[in-house]
Parts: C-alpha cells; structure tokens; sequence
C-alpha cells in the first residue's frame, strides 16, 4: 500500500475533517494538534491550517499612486491588538497617501484592505486595471479640504434673538464653497489646483462675513474615491 493509500484509509477511519481540527485547536495545545495533522495529512494542508491557526503577516493596500502604482506595508495580525503599533501603522498609511498626493494624484484605501500577499494584490490591480486607470485620471490635481463652521457659544438673556436674527443672514458656507469645488460629501470639497484661489477666496469672504471656520487639507481625497468592489 502506497504512502497515499495509507493516508487516506486513516482519514476515512477516524472520520476527520480540517474543520473538527481547527476545533480542536482552540481547546487543545496546539503541538498536539499539529502532530496529528502531520501524521494524517499532507504538507500542503498543515500549511494552510498553520496560517489559520498561528499570527502572520498580510500586504495591505492604502492606496494607489500614479501609473497604478500600489502603496503597501506589511501588516501583522498581532498589531491590530497592540494600540502603539496600531497606531503607527495608521500613521504610515497616512503618510503613504500624503506622499503619493506631493506628488500629483493618489487613490485612497481605507486602512485595513488587506491582501493574502503581493501575489494576491497584483493579480487583482490587473483585473481591476481599467476602473482603478479612470478614477485616477478623474482625480488627478485634486484634494480634500475639510471645512466646519465652529459654532459660537449660545448668547444668554436677551441677546439670544439678536445673535439668531445674526447669524440668519450670513451666506451659507456649504452653498458658497459647493460653487468653487467640484464635489461636496458633508464638510469635505473635492477641489482642483485651479480652484484653489477661488476656493481660498470663497473662504476669506465666508470668515469676513462672520462665520469661524475650522479648515484643514490639502487632503488625500478620502470622501471621493470611487473603489472597485
């Protein structure tokens, strides 16, 4: 009887399944558990199982940059429970899209899309090569800006009606900056580098009207990406 036919009538007796071992995993030592796999299966599965059951390392993806360039770090699955390196993995990925926009355009990732390796990643940038190709070229030169009205403490007494009646007539910040911005999501504006005067100007005559604004960007464009499913 050959090495494979023993394997599988030793299967076949104890009825076991890489679902009833993986079970087991979670209650017995788990060199225990790997020595059984190693005398019933093949090293392919003990491979596979292994990953499932030990810590390891994936690529994730935060974004891409020109020339569907991909922006990657390793991502260990042990950090997502360390709050330091959790922390600075999300500095990184952050970083990573800042940089790629210094340098003309980059499609933002949320953090954490992970891939199984490099392998993974780049065969699915090829199957989504042409839908990645447009909505970089849609965002080429443009940024995301976050602008919010601070709201003033409330008047007490008799000035309440006379800061509302105030406040009534100011022009309205959404509208104003919507006019010189390509698109709005909430408090965030998809503007171009040859809307920026006019977006900066729409700014100072918001504040000059009386409106306290909070304004920060130039931004990776985080509210306007259109990803691939």
């Amino acid at each position: 009887m050959s090495g494979d036919d023993a394997l599988a009538r030793a299967v076949a007796e104890r009825h076991l399944e890489v679902g009833e071992l993986v079970a087991r995993a979670e209650a017995e030592a788990r060199e225990e558990v790997l020595a059984t796999l190693r005398r019933l299966f093949a090293d392919e599965l003990l491979r596979r199982v292994r990953q499932e059951l030990e810590p390891g390392s994936v690529v994730a993806l935060a974004g891409i940059a020109e020339g569907l360039r991909p922006l990657v770090l390793e991502l260990d699955r042990s950090a997502l429970d360390d709050e330091t390196q959790l922390e600075r993995l999300v500095r990184r990925h952050n970083d990573l899209l800042l940089e790629a926009l210094a340098d003309g355009v980059v499609l933002p990732f949320r953090f954490g899309t992970t891939f199984a390796d490099r392998a993974a990643l780049d065969d699915w940038l090829e199957r989504h090569r042409g839908p990645l190709s447009l909505e970089l070229d849609r965002l080429d030169g443009r940024a995301e800006w976050s602008v919010e009205v601070v709201a003033p403490p409330r008047p007490e007494g008799g000035r309440y009606l006379e800061e509302r009646l105030a406040t009534a007539v100011l022009p309205d910040v959404r509208a104003r900056l919507a006019d010189v911005s390509e698109e709005r999501s909430g408090d965030a504006y998809l503007v171009a580098k040859e809307q920026q005067d006019a977006f900066a100007a729409a700014l100072a005559e918001l504040e000059a009207a009386g409106h306290e604004l909070r304004v920060t960007g130039p931004w990776p464009p985080y509210s306007f990406a259109r990803l691939p499913a």
